[in-house]
């Protein structure tokens, strides 16, 4: 379809401007919304308040750059070769990795690294916005490929400011008196993993690197509302993948000593004064969209990439497990969708959903044809929002990362590693936190969730690369 046919299907009063914001790492309790006592996340909470707060939204992965292929899109990655991460530390092609046995060994070379990403035969949703005739933008943190033709000025996107690794420095400035640095980084705090702003982890806009005195999530906030106030008066879609709250945890001193009296641990307060200046950061965007008279116009989404890891400060409460792991704690997100005067406010949506659902959701409110795109997985969510489709949007939902796997149909949940021969099976309604194993008292249910996924798992060509870790080579 052309982009005036496009236009014309959606009567172009004023097709609408697309803001998807995604945390990283940010676990389901980190927000007042979703039940922390910590801090209040009033900016980021009035999007489910304003909207749709989601309980059971899930990302199609427990681990970040996996869990972005999806999201962008709106295809379970593994059905090309997606698995695992693209790249891990701002050096990986120079990098060597410890093999079980001891030994040393090559991350396999440049020319591996550099294989790493979205295949070109499959549209993300910048690629799909702008050829319906949107602006498109991405701001924050890419690390969804490294060679040219996985990068975002290649792949859809009119404008770019990114790093295209996992995490960067916030600050260069280790020694400002105003900044508070915590090394309670889950990596080996090695300088070409996240204690640093060059490789992977340098900032780039439209693929040229620049150079960034400014705290960087303060940074890309900036970016992202320069980007909103460029783009005013035409339709526009902004890919928002924040580089909060992963560490390294820096933060101004002024969130942190907010939080002196009411937090005595240095590392949670460090964390939850990051969650702080996240929320004001995403308060900005909120208020630009009002100031540009774009608020009515706007579909917003928040969701996070992943769980939070278990060996940092934040919280995944009340489930179980993190990042990595295909228990509940690493997969299920805190979650929100607004889009005043289309999406009936307060809404508390229960049903599970997936980040996959995100492309054909925000499509079909564009009027944004799809059909260039290989089959989605993902399904538009709004029918079910606005009461006009009744049931579950999916039938079943399918998690696989190494060693880790899961299905979910209705409220059981298959956890699963094969390699371990480890197959639980959880009543989530009875059981969120996944304490009690029923397959022995339940073996029908568990058969059928295992010949599901069984099904499903079959379906995918082999991944496409290995990850570094051995945990993840498996």
């Amino acid at each position: 379809m052309t982009t005036t046919a496009a236009s014309e299907r959606t009567g172009d009063a004023r097709r609408p401007n697309v803001v998807i914001i995604l945390a990283d790492d940010m676990g389901y309790g980190d927000l007042s919304s979703y039940g922390s006592e910590l801090v209040e996340t009033r900016n980021i909470d009035s999007i489910g308040r304003d909207g749709v707060r989601f309980t059971a939204g899930y990302s199609s992965a427990p681990l970040c750059s996996p869990s972005r292929a999806g999201l962008v899109t709106g295809r379970y990655q593994q059905r090309f070769g997606f698995e695992q991460q693209v790249s891990s530390g701002a050096f990986p092609e120079r990098r060597e990795v410890r093999e079980d046995d001891g030994s040393l060994a090559p991350l396999q070379g440049e020319a591996e690294f550099l294989r790493r990403g979205i295949p070109t035969t499959e549209k993300n949703i910048g690629e799909l916005f702008r050829a319906a005739g949107y602006r498109t933008g991405v701001v924050g943190k890419w690390h969804l490929g490294h060679a040219p033709q996985f990068l975002p000025h290649n792949r859809g996107f009119d404008h770019s400011c990114v790093f295209y690794g996992n995490t960067s420095l916030q600050s260069t400035r280790l020694d400002d008196p105003d900044l508070v640095s915590l090394k309670v980084d889950f990596h080996d705090e090695a300088k070409d993993t996240a204690w640093t702003r060059e490789g992977l982890n340098a900032i780039r806009r439209n693929g040229q690197i620049i150079d960034v005195d400014q705290y960087l999530m303060f940074f890309f906030r900036d970016e992202a509302l320069a980007f909103i106030e460029a783009s005013k008066d035409r339709p526009f879609l902004l890919y928002f993948p924040m580089n909060s709250p992963v560490p390294p945890l820096q933060v101004p001193a002024r969130y942190f000593e907010k939080l002196r009296d009411s937090i005595a641990n240095i590392n949670v307060r460090g964390y939850n004064a990051m969650l702080l200046a996240q929320d004001e950061v995403v308060g900005a965007v909120l208020e630009k969209l009002d100031a540009c008279g774009l608020a009515q116009d706007t579909l917003v989404i928040f969701v996070s990439d992943n769980g939070n890891a278990l060996s940092r400060p934040g919280s995944n409460a009340p489930f179980s497990g993190g990042k990595y792991s295909t228990y509940e704690g690493g997969i299920r997100m805190p979650f929100m969708m607004r889009w005043p005067g289309r999406l009936r406010a307060g809404q508390v949506y229960e049903e599970p959903v997936s980040t996959l659902d995100i492309l054909p959701t925000v499509a079909a409110a564009g009027g944004v044809p799809t059909s260039a795109a290989q089959p989605l997985d993902g399904v538009n969510l709004l029918p079910y929002l606005n009461q006009e489709k009744a049931g579950t949007p999916h039938e079943a939902l399918f998690w696989k990362l190494a060693a880790y796997s899961a299905v979910r149909v209705g409220k059981w949940k298959l956890y699963l590693e094969p390699r371990n021969g480890v197959a639980r099976l959880f009543d989530l309604e009875a059981d969120p936190a996944e304490k009690h194993d029923l397959a022995a008292a339940q073996p029908a249910v568990f058969a059928d969730l295992m010949a599901r996924y069984q099904a499903w798992d079959r379906s995918l060509p082999p991944r496409a690369w290995t990850n570094i870790s051995p945990v993840f080579r498996k």
